[in-house]
């Protein structure tokens, strides 16, 4: 998880904050990122983006659907998933930045 958040802070559009939770990333002020455990993050996509990649979601065991639809958590347990989540923090930048 050290390497998602050294690879994440390099990213210039995103702002970081420790909160009680954790870390946190936001881009133009929304939190996108939450550091929920040692090895899960979750992703704030919105319910859109979440519905279009819906088909590649649910067959991908390294992504679990959260309470709230926008949102998903993200299993970082090897490289694969690494590059999985920083594919899906691009999904979330282009969703937030108008």
């Amino acid at each position: 998880m050290a390497r998602a958040v050294a690879e994440l802070r390099s990213w210039p559009a995103l702002a970081v904050s420790d909160t009680r939770r954790g870390l946190a990333f936001a881009v133009s002020g929304t939190e996108i990122l939450r550091m929920t455990g040692a090895d899960e993050v979750q992703v704030r996509l919105t319910a859109p983006a979440i519905d279009r990649l819906g088909p590649y979601l649910r067959d991908c065991g390294q992504v679990q659907a959260c309470p709230d639809r926008a949102w998903v958590a993200v299993q970082v347990d090897a490289e694969s998933d690494l590059e999985l989540l920083l594919a899906l923090t691009s999904v979330a930048i282009k969703a937030h930045v108008t």
